[in-house]
């Protein structure tokens, strides 16, 4: 009996070997340099965006960058210029299928051939269900989802033709585990975690790799710009305490590297997580234990009232506890990311 365990231990032990080289080997296979090619980034003048735009820069990239806002596109510019970039912004709405199409052949005529592109143009809204309208879904829907598929479908074309392409459709922990006080958020990242993954089976055969990036909380510097209802003032100091504490959030620049060690290899779908995430790690563990303990948060967290279904951006939003001591790597990140020029919230497909 002992023996036969001790073979079975060996066969498990060998098999796991096996497959972790047959894995490298095909990311070998699939692995590309980045000198020269062209990339866009969707939502590149702030935040993660930027980010991914500073690391493609710094590998030889050719990089253009779109956004809604004009001010945050020339800052970006800008700075990524001064490093030395090849760079192209263009004022871009997403939710806009035809002003996505017009940004795309802008960036052709340009550069040339699309080779990669990094979906990360995103919306969030914190605050209860109850103070949640349906135009809250409706914008978190067409900028998360219909914006990614906008892109995705503008590009495939000249990658189809070339047989060859990387996309990076940036999703969210939050579509893989229902944050509470987030609702509209989590679920166009769960739609955007089926699209994403449903390219990817279908796109394969024309050499075009899709990878499906979860990342958890980061440091962006994005809570600032994030929507808030209800009782705003609370509802901004839990989100943005969470974003800058070590054990709960990852670094901006961290997160961009493994994304783009991931796009560079060909994989799938992936969690991008920093090395003490214990929310990750326990939900991977126990992702029954991770689903009640949500459910004990979600009673803990600020009831409706305050402001009620009107939405306020962070920065109309702050306390005694935030910004405060307990904030400072996310202010420190909102610095370095473009993120503290006050923006309007605009609803509709068509704003600026």
């Amino acid at each position: 009996m002992r023996r036969t365990f001790t073979n079975l231990a060996l066969l498990a032990a060998g098999g796991a070997v096996g497959a972790h080289l047959i894995k490298r080997v095909v990311e070998r296979r699939r692995h590309f340099e980045m000198p020269g090619r062209v990339a866009i980034v969707t939502g590149g003048s702030r935040g993660l965006g930027l980010v991914l735009a500073r690391r493609l820069v710094e590998q030889g990239a050719r990089v253009a960058i779109c956004a809604r806002t004009e001010a945050d596109l020339d800052a970006a510019r800008e700075e990524l210029t001064a490093m030395g970039g090849d760079v192209l912004a263009v004022r871009c709405d997403v939710r806009d299928q035809h002003d996505v199409e017009r940004m795309v052949d802008q960036v052709r005529d340009h550069f040339g051939d699309i080779d990669l592109l990094f979906n990360v143009a995103g919306v969030i809204q914190v605050g209860p269900l109850e103070e949640m309208t349906k135009d809250e879904f409706e914008l978190a829907m067409q900028t998360n989802c219909w914006g990614t598929l906008h892109t995705v479908l503008a590009v495939l074309p000249t990658m189809r033709r070339s047989g060859w392409g990387r996309i990076v459709n940036i999703a969210s922990l939050g579509g893989k585990r229902a944050v509470p006080h987030m609702l509209p958020y989590s679920a166009s990242k769960f739609a955007v975690v089926g699209l994403s993954n449903g390219l990817r089976t279908e796109l394969l055969e024309h050499g075009i790799y899709v990878t499906t990036a979860c990342p958890s909380l980061m440091r962006t510097g994005s809570p600032r710009n994030a929507i808030f209802k209800g009782q705003h003032r609370k509802e901004y100091a839990w989100f943005s305490i969470g974003d800058s504490l070590p054990l709960v959030s990852m670094s901006a620049e961290s997160a961009a590297e493994q994304i783009l060690d991931a796009c560079q290899n060909g994989r799938g779908e992936v969690i991008i997580r920093g090395v003490a995430n214990l929310g990750v790690a326990l939900q991977s563990a126990l992702p029954g234990v991770t689903r009640a303990a949500l459910g004990v948060v979600a009673g803990l967290l600020p009831e409706p009232g305050g402001v009620g279904s009107r939405p306020v951006r962070g920065y109309q939003s702050e306390s005694g506890w935030s910004p405060s001591w307990l904030t400072q790597l996310t202010q420190a990140a909102a610095r370095r990311n473009n993120e503290l020029r006050p923006r309007p919230i605009d609803m509709g497909p068509s704003g600026g």
